[in-house]
């Protein structure tokens, strides 16, 4: 290995435990001894909330060995390379941009989000022109980079951190002619963004590595881990890379509707058998009756999680009587009304109660003119054989 190249995030937070920088700490200091340069990029969860603060991974720059840390932009370009035991690689250098360092300057201050946002991706933009434009074409040169690329694909667990006026980027423009790779975080979800034109051989790879762990039930089923890179300027194609699985942790969401059965305990045991919990992360949620809410045994429920890593949680969801109700409705009863009474009897469609209502009366508006023109097609027909 000539480089080892991270791309932010280290921890879940900031503020990270002395055990978890002792952990960190641990797992870079064989790379750093061996000679091998290690590249960290800041990302959105490496930043201190209080401006000024140091970033949760500037320390790793004191490590014995070659181990550098980008804050800001950067430009390693054919005079300043990053020197690699194989030759020098030019880089560019793309932490997360930080907006509170925006808003200081008196000119940024009354900007709203939206207008932030086109400034960052404006400046990040003009950044990667500016440097491809300056890159040595017989040098290995590499973005890296934490931010969005346009359309990637999420893994859940970023979900929610993803905000309408984050910085959006498309692959193209992290990618200009000369750029032999583009390295990235911030999603976790292992894709190539620019798959179809290295397919045309015309552009290099953009790619999320993902991460090399699962941090919760929404990326149960996401595969993780690091991604290999191989730049050769004499070969073609000049960029391979590949995709290494990590024996990631297993988190394993068990899921049981016991309303209405007669045992829900059996009912809640037997989807815990249907999995396999072995040494995983195990969260159960299971769903009963107002009744049958004290039905369910749980010290047996946990009994059964015995084989489980960790059992997370064990969750239940009351589903009200009234709500099971079957809905009523009349001769007299209109088609909204009809739609709405489904709709407050079943909890999880609530959120699209107006459009299912809107999408019934288009339906039934339709419906209506289909009829209409049933019924005129006799006189139609008729005035036709008149004739």
């Amino acid at each position: 290995m000539d480089l080892f190249l991270f791309c932010g995030d280290a921890y879940r937070t900031a503020d990270p435990t002395p055990t978890q920088q002792k952990l960190f700490a641990e797992a870079l200091a064989p790379v750093a001894r061996a000679g091998i340069p290690i590249v960290m990029i800041v990302g959105n969860h490496d930043h201190p909330v209080s401006f000024g603060k140091a970033s949760s991974v500037d320390i790793f720059a004191l490590l014995e060995g070659d181990v550098q840390v980008f804050a800001q932009p950067t430009f390693r370009g054919p005079d300043d390379p990053i020197v690699t035991p194989a030759g020098p690689l030019q880089l560019i250098a793309l932490p997360w941009p930080i907006r509170s360092k925006i808003l200081t300057r008196d000119e940024h201050r009354t900007k709203a989000p939206h207008e932030v946002r086109e400034l960052i991706e404006t400046a990040y933009a003009q950044f990667v022109a500016a440097s491809a434009a300056e890159l040595d074409p017989a040098m290995p040169a590499v973005v890296a980079a934490h931010l969005t690329v346009q359309g990637a694909e999420l893994s859940g667990s970023e979900r929610a951190s993803l905000i309408a006026h984050e910085p959006t980027w498309t692959a193209a423009q992290l990618a200009p002619p000369g750029v032999d790779y583009v390295a990235l975080g911030h999603i976790h979800r292992f894709q190539d963004r620019n798959a179809d034109a290295v397919a045309r051989g015309d552009g290099p790879p953009v790619v999320y590595s993902s991460s090399i762990e699962r941090i919760s039930f929404k990326e149960h089923d996401a595969d993780k881990g690091f991604v290999i890179v191989d730049i050769e300027p004499g070969r073609a194609p000049r960029t391979r890379y590949t995709f290494v699985p990590t024996p990631a942790r297993r988190f394993v969401p068990v899921e049981a509707d016991a309303t209405g059965a007669d045992d829900p305990t059996a009912v809640v045991l037997a989807e815990i058998a249907r999995h396999d919990i072995a040494d995983a992360v195990v969260r159960v949620r299971y769903r009963v009756d107002e009744a049958q809410a004290s039905a369910v045994d749980v010290a047996a429920v946990r009994a059964a999680l015995a084989g489980a890593d960790t059992v997370a949680a064990v969750e239940r969801t009351v589903e009200a009587t009234e709500r099971r109700q079957r809905t009523v409705v009349h001769r007299d009863t209109s088609l909204a009304d009809a739609v709405e009474r489904y709709v407050d009897q079943h909890e999880s469609l609530a959120k699209l109660k107006e459009a299912l209502v809107a999408a019934a009366l288009d339906v039934e508006r339709e419906l209506d003119g289909a009829l209409a023109g049933v019924g005129e097609a006799p006189v139609d027909a008729q005035a036709g054989d008149g004739e």
